[in-house]
């Protein structure tokens, strides 16, 4: 009987302890890979950048990637600043924004939001 048990209590832990391996490397796969080699995901700039869009109807997302929602839109001489930077899983870099003022679209000024970085001049 006492070996019984100790063999239910050897195997409990060994599921604890194999579900704890599998619980931190499933949490370690959910962190998107670093493109940059070894800097931050997402890079903030310590002093702002003024930029305003090269094209007319830049979408404005919730964060950087074209598969996340769209808040707005900004148009050529609506200016933003440039408050930091990220990659998507593709190597494209996204701009975080925050509108100066106003934008042409309807978005209000203070607005932050994401913008692809290749429409910013």
């Amino acid at each position: 009987m006492k070996s019984r048990a100790l063999r239910s209590l050897a195997m409990a832990g060994a599921l604890t302890v194999g579900f704890g391996l599998v619980g931190s490397s499933v949490a370690s796969a959910m962190i998107p890979p670093d493109p940059g080699g070894g800097s931050p995901l997402v890079r903030t700039y310590a002093s702002t950048t003024t930029k305003t869009p090269t094209v007319n109807g830049l979408r404005v997302r919730r964060g950087p990637g074209i598969n996340r929602t769209i808040l707005g839109l900004i148009y050529k001489g609506d200016r933003v600043k440039v408050t930091g930077s990220a990659r998507d899983g593709k190597g494209q870099r996204w701009d975080h924004v925050k509108l100066t003022r106003r934008s042409a679209g309807g978005l209000p000024a203070g607005y932050v939001g994401w913008v692809t970085e290749m429409y910013l001049y």
